[in-house]
């Protein structure tokens, strides 16, 4: 990827909320070096007077993701060298007329005076996007100056999918853990003990795109990743073996979910 940037702010009180406060989307000013880049992308040249830029939290790995799926930093990592050129839709409706906007650059953003309970280092994927300017869209370029339109989404596919309380990695197996419940613990120190489950997005094999949405799953970045579970049909699924063919059920919904680019809790 050209120019591979790691941007690292090892001052907190030089840029305030840089990582917890940043603003989902704000406009830029555009630059012969966003040019070069935008071109890439473009058929014909496009000049400044074109092109409507600006800038997207899109990611990161704290560990409070609202659908209890949060992104490790390899996940991270790959997401950065994957999502330049990617399109960006509204309400993740894959529709040729919803296409809005262009990823054309990506960084990503440490914080180096804070760490995650995975003992890495604060890290975000900040997106550079661009969209042409037309009479359609003058509206949408408004909300997004005015703060109205920052909610982003990522659609993705990881490359691991790893259970918090097990271990299993239920993009290659099955367990019968959920996001969002609390499980008892029957081993180790903390034996009999109750714990959250999380599904670890571990490292990312793909990206479709991102979108403008009105609900955010990371507080920050506002991303509302399109990766999730629906709850079991019945409780007794977690409970006892209710045979093969439930549990093939189970297994089919929770890959089926996975790769999803649909939201999966709307």
């Amino acid at each position: 990827m050209e120019n591979e940037k790691l941007v690292t702010y090892n001052d907190p009180d030089a840029l305030p909320g840089v990582i917890q406060k940043l603003a989902n989307v704000s406009p830029l000013e555009v630059t012969d070096a966003d040019l070069k880049k935008i071109n890439k992308y473009t058929l014909s040249p496009v000049t400044s007077e074109d092109v409507f830029i600006f800038k997207a939290s899109i990611a990161d790995n704290e560990q409070d993701d609202r659908n209890f799926m949060p992104f490790n930093l390899k996940a991270l990592q790959d997401l950065k060298k994957i999502y330049p050129g990617k399109t960006m839709l509204k309400d993740h409706n894959r529709k040729a007329d919803n296409q809005i906007a262009r990823i054309y650059d990506t960084e990503l953003v440490q914080d180096a005076n804070k760490m995650t309970e995975l003992n890495e280092l604060h890290t975000e994927v900040s997106a550079k996007i661009y969209m042409i300017k037309t009479e359609s869209n003058k509206d949408l370029i408004a909300e997004i100056k005015g703060g109205i339109k920052k909610e982003v989404s990522t659609s993705t596919v990881p490359e691991k999918m790893i259970c918090s309380i097990c271990g299993t990695d239920n993009m290659k197996d099955y367990c019968r853990h959920w996001p969002g419940r609390e499980y008892t613990v029957e081993d180790g120190s903390a034996k009999g003990t109750k714990r959250r489950c999380k599904m670890l997005l571990h490292g990312a094999k793909e990206a479709y795109e991102l979108s403008f949405v009105a609900v955010p799953a990371q507080p920050r970045a506002g991303t509302h990743k399109s990766i999730g579970f629906t709850k079991p049909v019945e409780e007794k699924t977690e409970q006892n073996n209710q045979g093969t063919e439930m549990d093939q059920r189970i297994v089919s919904a929770r890959i089926k979910n996975a790769e999803s680019f649909f939201h999966a809790n709307k």
